[in-house]
């Protein structure tokens, strides 16, 4: 006795069934890796940006 996988192959060997485009898996494509200067990801950490502090008072103030 056949397995059921072993039968459809038969069958579609028999009827000259061609596999279908949606069967059909298609590597994906490569991304390509991204590359940052050092001064971009400090820009990204927020390393340039101005600090403010609570000074004398309850106001902010620019450090």
């Amino acid at each position: 006795m056949r397995t059921i996988q072993q039968q459809l192959r038969k069958w579609m060997k028999a009827n000259k069934m061609l596999q279908t485009d949606k069967h059909k898996k298609e590597p994906k494509p490569k991304r390509s890796k991204e590359r940052f200067t050092e001064r971009e990801l400090k820009e990204l950490m927020g390393v340039h940006r101005p600090v403010y502090r609570c000074a004398k008072g309850g106001a902010f103030r620019q450090h």
